[in-house]
C-alpha cells in the first residue's frame, strides 16, 4: 500500500507547488504596480473627509507627473523626488482645514488584500507603495494604483487596457481571475 502511496501523494504534492508558484506575467503585476496609500489620523468622520481632500490634493498636483512615468521604476523615481512636495502640500491641506497634525509621506513596500474593481482585480500580495500619513495614522486608509495610472483613469471611467502588459492584463480582467489569483495569493502568502 505504501509503494502506491507514496508516488501519489508525490505527483499531488509537485502538482499543487507548481500550481502555486506565480506565472512571469503574475509576479510582475506585483513588480509593475506602484500604489497610493492615504491613512487617516482617525475615524471620526471630519479626519475621513481630510483623508478624501489630501487624495483629491495630491492626484490633482502629482497625478499627473507621475502618469507620465514609463515605468514602474520610473514612477518610483519621480514619487521619491516629490516626497517633500507631497508632504508639504498635505500638511498645507490639513493646516488649512483646521488640522494641527502634519503629514508624512515615503516609499515603502506593504500588504495589500485583494481588490475588486469593476473591469479588474488586483490580487492580494507585497506591493510598493507611496504611503502617506496624516497624524498618528490611525484611521482607515484610502489607496488606489497610481502607477500603472488607474486612481487617474477611474475618475475619467477608463480601464487598465494597456496599463499593463498584455499578459497582466488578461490575468487581472479574466473571467479565470479567481483561480488564477487564489493560488497567486496563496503562494504570497508563503512569503507574508
Amino acid at each position: 500500500m505504501n509503494k502506491i502511496l507514496a508516488p501519489i501523494l508525490a505527483l499531488l504534492f509537485s502538482t499543487l507547488v507548481i500550481a502555486i508558484i506565480p506565472t512571469e506575467a503574475e509576479a510582475a503585476i506585483y513588480e509593475d504596480t506602484l500604489r497610493l496609500h492615504i491613512i487617516a489620523e482617525s475615524d471620526s468622520e471630519e479626519d475621513q473627509k481630510l483623508k478624501l481632500k489630501v487624495r483629491d490634493g495630491v492626484l490633482e498636483n502629482f497625478g499627473e507627473k507621475l502618469s507620465a512615468s514609463g515605468s514602474k521604476e520610473e514612477a518610483e523615481a519621480v514619487a521619491i523626488r516629490l516626497i517633500p512636495e507631497i508632504e508639504e502640500l498635505c500638511t498645507e491641506i490639513c493646516l488649512k482645514e483646521g488640522f494641527s497634525y502634519k503629514a508624512t509621506a515615503e516609499i515603502t513596500y506593504e500588504w495589500y488584500d485583494t481588490r475588486f474593481y469593476e473591469d479588474f482585480t488586483l490580487p492580494r500580495g507585497l506591493y510598493c507603495s507611496m504611503k502617506i500619513t496624516l497624524g498618528k495614522g490611525e484611521g482607515k486608509n484610502w489607496w488606489c494604483v497610481m502607477y500603472p495610472p488607474l486612481c487617474l483613469d477611474m475618475a475619467t471611467a477608463e480601464t487598465s487596457e494597456d496599463k499593463y502588459s498584455p499578459e497582466e492584463n488578461a490575468l487581472i480582467t479574466a473571467g479565470g481571475y479567481k483561480i488564477k489569483f487564489k493560488l497567486l495569493e496563496l503562494a504570497a502568502d508563503l512569503f507574508r
